[in-house]
């Protein structure tokens, strides 16, 4: 079996839609909590690729005391590559919405996206590479629910 072969499962781990819906509603989770307002629909499109690729996840802080700002002029090479792995999964973020919002761990209101219930704690997740990527999901959010995504959008380089 070669290396590619092998790592093909842990992928389409990775990119299961569930997946995918749990970190999203973590991150929305975390946003709604800080600003006291849903996330705005597009910011949604920031959160996967920021956490999914190890390389990204690894370089993201454990805290929110840096600004997204701050901490993307400390590490360029994520922002330099942030337009590509977006594009890549734009498909996945999106079939990740419609899988949260069909069962209901996400919910569309006036003011964007909201999460009716706190998801499942990082520290019950079934693995530390679970629990990681949802604590570096609820970072992603904290620092979403205080920029607009305009703004985001403008500091990773890219358009909605």
């Amino acid at each position: 079996m070669t290396m590619t072969n092998h790592r093909v499962p842990e992928a389409q781990a990775l990119l299961n839609t569930a997946f995918g819906a749990y970190l999203l509603a973590t991150g929305v989770h975390a946003a709604t909590k800080k600003a006291n307002r849903p996330l705005p629909w597009p910011s949604a499109f920031l959160v996967l690729p920021l956490v999914l690729p190890t390389d990204t996840r690894n370089d993201l802080p454990t805290q929110a005391v840096h600004s997204m700002s701050a901490w993307l002029t400390e590490h360029p090479q994520h922002q330099a590559a942030f337009a590509l792995r977006a594009a890549a999964l734009t498909e996945y973020t999106r079939a990740s919405l419609r899988t949260a919002l069909r069962h209901h761990a996400l919910e569309v209101t006036a003011g964007g996206l909201r999460c009716p219930r706190p998801p499942k704690a990082a520290s019950q997740a079934p693995s530390d590479e679970v629990a990681d990527c949802a604590r570096r999901a609820g970072l992603v959010g904290r620092w979403l629910a205080v920029v607009e995504p305009a703004l985001a959008y403008n500091l990773l380089g890219v358009r909605p």
